[in-house]
């Protein structure tokens, strides 16, 4: 994704443009100043020390490793850590630390008993930007620590979070409005802020069936609306849609939304994050037998009223409870901190695709080819192997390594030039077989010290919430490698 590459610049409400990287490190940088301002004051000066913290980052499920390293990197310049693959940075997948802190919000004594070890948990972390979903079994009883493995890749939709609720609203706006002063609208910062807060109150009291309208307040717009024009853009707005998504005036400066615009407004991506849910527990009771026992709905957009009765009327039933936390914006976070305290409390996870390296390989005549042979000092190799280190779908453990041993092909190489590759495909030959994609590469200088023997042992960690790459020499010298990853 274009979003996360550092040299792209990200636009204000002002029309203000910035580097991504500059905006997300220089964010994180003030959130931890004042974390450790708050922690000195709490704890003392002579205690913390940022050299000892141990930072967790949290990350929507379904970032690829090239949107986490970019985080990784942010974290490297906000001056959190010194190094991307610090022992004192975790990525912390959102659903995962919601999870965690869900079950620990749960108080009564029935709904806990039920929580025991084999039961499956479906986290729909409902943000503002994504929706992301994980499944996962409970590996714990319920008075034992927490303790889950994986069961489906996570899972979700990015077009789904409560800010596209905020688009369609603005959809709205720009078929109410009149060019001008709409134009007036996106531009004028402050005033566009205000009208968006005062939506998302209406948001967060939005429930069907209720007999009144939505109060609308666009006084922030009084350089150019007055109570004359309003009333002019509502009665050439009506003749135009149909009557259930008519809007009244109120007063000299608002205008009453319907029940069915508002509707209008949710309606979309709820109905996708319900196909989602569906789906994911259907896979589930495909794959384990049963399905999952709790739902937890978290996040920003789990305070919807709306939302939450409609995931409720869908999937609460005899087999299935669905449970909501006192705070669910804040569920992520407080999991996050018990994660970053014991980060093997996920035991395990689901690879999301095949992974692997572009290799040589001795050339069979039986197996390969003959347009892959190649001649490298006299000896005939099959090149564009795809040597699989993980495949999708594969259940790995989080301390689990996968280790592969490499030597160069040729007698005065001293560079070895790693491409890795991933597909969703489980049955893979061939990098440039169709669906296989480049996801990054490194290089490793082989150097004066291993001129005698060359071999490498690669070995990749994927049962964390990111790939880690080590590579060791014969003489047992370690280097960790950061990935080039595409710009695509």
């Amino acid at each position: 994704m274009a979003l996360f590459r550092g040299e792209d610049n990200v636009k204000a409400l002002d029309g203000r443009e910035m580097p991504l990287m500059k905006v997300i490190s220089e964010t994180l940088r003030y959130i931890a100043d004042k974390a450790i301002e708050k922690l000195k004051d709490q704890l003392g000066e002579e205690i913390v020390k940022k050299e000892k913290l141990r930072w967790v980052l949290t990350v929507p499920a379904l970032w690829s490793e090239k949107m986490k390293m970019f985080m990784r990197k942010a974290a490297v310049e906000a001056g959190i850590v010194k190094s991307w693959n610090s022992d004192k940075l975790w990525l912390c997948l959102e659903p995962e630390g919601a999870s965690i802190q869900c079950r620990e919000d749960i108080e009564e004594d029935e709904l806990r008993e039920k929580m025991t070890k084999g039961s499956i948990i479906l986290v729909l972390d409902c943000g503002g930007g994504t929706v992301d979903i994980t499944v996962s079994k409970l590996k714990c009883s319920p008075n034992e620590a927490f303790l889950s493995e994986e069961v489906l890749p996570s899972s979700g939709g990015c077009e789904w979070g409560s800010k596209y609720v905020d688009m369609n609203f603005e959809k709205f706006l720009k078929n109410f409005f009149d060019p001008s002063i709409y134009d007036y609208y996106t531009k004028n910062a402050s005033s566009r802020f205000e009208i968006l807060q005062h939506f998302e109150l209406l948001k967060k009291k939005f429930i069907p069936d209720s007999s009144s309208g939505y109060r609308l307040q666009l006084s922030y717009l009084s350089e150019c609306l007055n109570t004359k024009k309003l009333r002019e853009l509502t009665e050439k707005y009506n003749k135009k849609v149909d009557k259930k998504y008519q809007v009244q005036v109120k007063g000299s400066s608002c205008i009453y939304l319907s029940q069915d615009l508002m509707l209008s407004f949710f309606k979309p991506l709820v109905e996708k994050i319900q196909a989602k849910v569906h789906e994911l527990l259907e896979q589930t009771k495909k794959k384990e037998g049963y399905s999952a026992k709790f739902i937890f709905m978290v996040g920003g957009f789990s305070e919807s009223p709306y939302l939450k009765s409609e995931i409720k009327k869908k999937f609460q039933n005899q087999e299935t409870t669905v449970l909501i936390p006192k705070r669910p914006l804040i569920s992520v976070i407080r999991g996050a901190c018990m994660f970053g305290l014991n980060p093997r409390i996920i035991t395990s996870r689901i690879a999301k695709k095949t992974y692997g390296i572009n290799t040589l390989t001795v050339f069979d005549p039986n197996r390969h080819p003959e347009k892959k042979k190649v001649l490298i000092e006299g000896e005939e190799f099959c090149e564009d192997v795809f040597d699989v280190f993980v495949k999708k779908n594969q259940s790995v453990r989080v301390d689990e390594l996968v280790n592969k041993i490499y030597c160069p092909v040729r007698a005065r190489q001293s560079i070895m030039r790693i491409i890795i590759y991933c597909t969703d495909s489980t049955e893979v030959e061939f990098v440039d077989e169709p669906g296989v994609s480049k996801l990054g590469e490194l290089s490793i200088d082989l150097g004066k010290a291993i001129q005698g023997d060359k071999t490498v042992t690669v070995t990749m960690r994927f049962g964390a919430t990111s790939i880690m790459v080590t590579v060791t020499n014969k003489r047992g010298e370690a280097r960790n490698c950061e990935f080039k990853f595409d710009s695509k």
